[in-house]
């Protein structure tokens, strides 16, 4: 099935959202989607990289584009991002 298909499918099960939908497309499926958590807003908000009112698909959409289309490093990236996040970007205080 196509991933956007099999996106939509997920996103129409009760309790599925657009975060856990791609988290399962790309990790369970190995599915060429980008996973946009709280860790990813974050990092790039103090970065300066977004505004942080931006949408999901917004967000998703705009890392997929300026990436190189591949699973494994979509995987990557991300679990880099969940690391920065939790060692140095953390959310109630300021970035170590």
């Amino acid at each position: 099935m196509p991933t956007a298909a099999l996106r939509q499918r997920l996103l129409g099960l009760r309790g599925i959202g657009p975060e856990t939908a791609d988290a399962i497309l790309l990790y369970a499926g190995g599915r060429r989607t980008f996973v946009v958590d709280a860790y990813a807003r974050r990092v790039l908000f103090r970065h300066r990289v977004i505004q942080g009112s931006e949408s999901y698909e917004t967000l998703r959409r705009g890392l997929e584009a300026a990436l190189p289309r591949r699973v494994a490093l979509y995987n990557e990236y991300h679990a880099l991002i969940v690391r920065l996040g939790k060692d140095r970007c953390r959310r109630a205080r300021a970035p170590l």
